[in-house]
């Protein structure tokens, strides 16, 4: 009798515990998984943090937490749980938790960033068990966070010193060459070459003769970059993109700290509107930092449309153009040779592997061999 008794008592246990975990595991229970910062470069050590709260007197031993994210952020990872560390290779897609009554478990995990990208956390799964292990309950949940991560910026490259020299004295002579029009110097007489624009009508009238005002050589520096993201061949290589986007990064970088006003615009696609990237002229830290966003956004899997109705359309003078393209077919040789003849100042950079074919020559044209440098990871 006293076995039939005792057998009662824990069949009874087992379906009560059962019920009671069945309408009871999710309440008051709590699930947040954030990046440690919005921002990084690639190459960078990122924290992931999670917290799971569970605010109430019933304990959860078996807490299942899995949620999504990419696998560019590479996965070797240090956990530290409950002031325990230990190096082991834990997947970021989640793990075991045991959560007791009143309790709150934070996870903090480190993953490097492998490539430039928008990454989002969102929708968080989590599968909880009874005491006794014989029933699964499942619920999801969102937890908001971002990570953008920056293109690296090519600092080891001694293959970039002749491109700045080439685009130094672009940039510097094109800034001499150009009249600032709000620094007024004085009047001289009217000469056939000079604009209608700059014809003094007020000096001419006492002169009896055409005058025209003299304007101070403009202080300001300028250089658009345009970055050409479509394919070159019908298996295009992505990384030749990726170190054309790292080129304009570092190019951008560099030239800002020198005081040179810096357009962007790309045929690549921002991967939340879809939209091809446009930022105007700018030379601040808060310029340079957008510059590092837009490229971060650029998705690798819209397809670019040709530059070459771009590169027709444009039409300041006083800017230096500097296009970054490993593409370099007729329509977009015939664009740039177009660009040069209506008197824009043009330089070309054709990010490349030793060995292929390059049939574009000629002045301001630069082959670029977008190789690791020795002793730098990838």
């Amino acid at each position: 009798m006293i076995i039939l008794i005792i057998g009662f008592v824990i069949l009874l246990l087992i379906l009560s515990q059962g019920k009671i975990y069945e309408k009871y595991w999710y309440r008051n229970l709590s699930m947040n998984v954030k990046f440690s910062t919005k921002d990084a470069f690639e190459g960078d050590t990122v924290g992931l943090h999670e917290e799971i709260a569970n605010n109430k007197f019933l304990p959860l031993p078996w807490v299942f937490v899995k949620y999504h994210i990419s696998e560019h952020l590479v996965q070797q990872i240090t956990e530290q749980m409950d002031g325990f560390e230990e190096d082991e290779r834990v997947s970021v897609h989640g793990g075991l938790f045991s959560v007791m009554w009143y309790q709150i478990v934070r996870r903090r995990l480190s993953f490097n960033c492998g490539k430039r990208g928008f990454y989002r956390l969102r929708m968080i799964h989590i599968t909880c068990s009874n005491l006794l292990h014989t029933k699964n309950y499942y619920n999801s949940g969102e937890s908001y966070s971002e990570l953008t991560v920056f293109p690296r910026i090519l600092e080891d490259y001694d293959s970039l010193n002749i491109i700045y020299k080439n685009l130094d004295a672009l940039v510097l002579s094109h800034s001499l060459i150009n009249p600032d029009p709000f620094e007024f110097r004085g009047i001289r007489d009217y000469q056939p070459t000079d604009p209608m624009r700059d014809i003094n009508f007020k000096a001419s009238a006492i002169a009896q003769n055409l005058m025209v005002n003299i304007y101070m050589p403009t202080s300001a520096k300028r250089l658009e970059i345009i970055l050409n993201l479509e394919p070159y061949s019908l298996y295009p290589d992505n990384e030749l993109y990726e170190q054309g986007i790292r080129l304009a990064a570092t190019l951008a970088r560099h030239y800002i700290l020198e005081d040179v006003k810096i357009g962007i615009y790309t045929n690549g696609k921002d991967v939340s509107t879809g939209e091809n990237i446009r930022l105007p002229g700018g030379n601040s830290t808060a310029h340079l930092y957008s510059i590092y966003q837009s490229l971060a956004r650029i998705a690798s899997l819209y397809r670019a449309e040709s530059i070459a109705p771009h590169l027709h359309s444009r039409e300041d003078l006083a800017a230096v153009y500097l296009v970054i393209s490993t593409y370099h077919g007729e329509d977009f040789i015939e664009a740039i040779e177009t660009m040069k003849a209506r008197g824009m100042t043009v330089m070309t950079v054709i990010p490349g592997y030793r060995g292929m074919d390059i049939n574009m020559s000629g002045e301001n044209v630069n082959f670029w061999e977008a190789t690791e440098p020795r002793g730098r990871l990838g």
